[in-house]
This record gives C-alpha cells, sequence and structure tokens, in this order.
C-alpha cells in the first residue's frame, strides 16, 4: 500500500515481520501452497486491509513485533495478547483464501458473480446492513418538471 507522497508506508514497513507470521501461520502442506507462496501478506493482505481498515493498526503492530523478534514461532504468537494476535491471524488467514492457487489446491470453484435468486434469505435480508440506513432517513432527488409551452402542452 503506497501513496504518492511516499514509496514505503507503514504497512510496507511491517511485511517482512508479516513474512515472519505468514511462514508461522499457514507453512502450506504437501498439497496447499504456503502463505508467503501465495503472497498472503502483500497484495491480498492489502485487499483485506482495504475491506477492513479497523484492521490496519493491529496488523502493522504485529508485522513490527514480529520484525523486531527476527524469528517468530507459533508459541510466541500464543502468548500475543488477544487485541494483537486475533486481528492479524484473522487478516493473514483471510488473504490467504483469496487465492486462487489456494482454492485450486482445495479443489474449490473460484468465486464469481452469484445471481440474487440464489441467495439465502439471511443474504438477502439483515436488520444489521438495513439499520444504518433506516437511521439515516429517505434521502433521494426529485425528478425534475417537464417544461411548459405557451400552448400548455408538454415538450418529450
Amino acid at each position: 500500500m503506497t501513496t504518492p507522497d511516499n514509496d514505503v508506508t507503514e504497512i510496507d514497513s511491517a511485511r517482512p515481520g508479516l513474512a515472519l507470521l505468514v511462514d508461522v501461520l499457514l507453512p502450506g502442506t504437501d498439497t496447499l501452497p504456503s502463505g508467503r507462496e501465495v503472497g498472503a501478506h502483500e497484495r491480498l493482505l492489502d485487499q483485506v486491509l482495504a475491506a477492513d481498515p479497523a484492521l490496519v493498526a493491529p496488523v502493522i503492530a504485529a508485522g513490527r513485533r514480529a520484525g523486531d523478534a527476527i524469528s517468530v514461532t507459533l508459541d510466541d504468537v500464543q502468548i500475543w495478547d488477544a487485541e494483537t494476535r486475533e486481528p492479524v491471524v484473522f487478516a493473514l488467514t483471510a488473504a490467504y483464501y483469496m487465492s486462487s492457487a489456494v482454492y485450486k489446491a482445495l479443489k474449490l470453484p473460484l468465486p464469481g458473480p452469484r445471481p440474487i435468486r440464489q441467495a439465502t434469505e439471511d443474504e438477502k435480508y439483515s436488520e444489521e446492513l438495513l439499520a444504518p440506513v433506516r437511521s439515516r432517513g429517505a434521502i433521494y432527488v426529485g425528478a425534475p418538471t417537464r417544461p411548459v409551452t405557451d400552448q400548455g402542452v408538454d415538450h418529450p
């Protein structure tokens, strides 16, 4: 995640530590690629953080903490406080499972467009989704009126 003002942002400075965390959390198996192989700490993580900006600060903190330690084990991660550990584990795992290589290894179809008619009732309607809309109230722009000529005939 870079900006026009600088080449390296806070998340970029945390990536070496995030790479260490990915190696510990998602080492790969005989059939599944590792988190580092799929770039779970790179572009895919950027997408996760863009979707949930609340994860940015704890992920950066965890990446820096891991980077400062030079090496990280699962035991190290387990003793971290939940406010540090849980967001970074969630974000890196989410990034990992967004990878098409992981989908292929799991023999899952890649996600694609899904018509609304295939949605479940929970996917179509949620009070949680509607609450902010209802609290905001109606917002709309009135339709323009059609001009009237001298003869009282509307122009199309």
